[in-house]
């Protein structure tokens, strides 16, 4: 007897990353809300002035929570599928970003690897895995 196999369709498999990152980058951005000293310590750096701390909460909590939400209704309007794109480019942008240090200004530590993975893999599988697109109703309807 074969095994069962397991069928996810695109729709749902997309659904699902959006969804996965989205809650990703909310626990990303609340831990920076409510520990931000704690949060750059795990990432190598140190928060010392107002300043330091203003930056640090306009990307991590700020970006992270805007990208969650466009991640949320790239979900929701899965069939939109250039709302997904561009959840997974501000993704990939953060791939090219360590890329781009990583050729600037060496490799990092062991800790950054994990995150590169996740953002490039991430990024890469919403691209690549596009549900159908609905046709439209020749008789009018949508």
């Amino acid at each position: 007897m074969a095994a069962p196999v397991w069928r996810v369709n695109a729709r749902t498999a997309r659904r699902f990353l959006l969804l996965a990152a989205a809650a990703v980058f909310s626990a990303i951005a609340l831990a920076s809300l409510l520990m931000p000293h704690r949060m750059a310590r795990q990432l190598g750096y140190e928060l010392t002035s107002v300043d330091a701390l203003s930056e640090f909460r306009a990307v991590y909590v700020g970006v992270w929570l805007a990208t969650a939400v466009l991640l949320i209704v790239a979900a929701v309007r899965v069939h939109s599928l250039l709302l997904g794109d561009l959840a997974a480019l501000l993704i990939l942008g953060q791939t090219l970003g360590r890329i781009l240090s990583l050729a600037i200004d060496g490799v990092p530590s062991a800790r950054i690897w994990p995150f590169f993975a996740l953002e490039l893999v991430g990024g890469v599988a919403i691209l690549v895995i596009r549900p159908r697109i609905p046709s439209a109703d020749p008789a009018g309807g949508a």
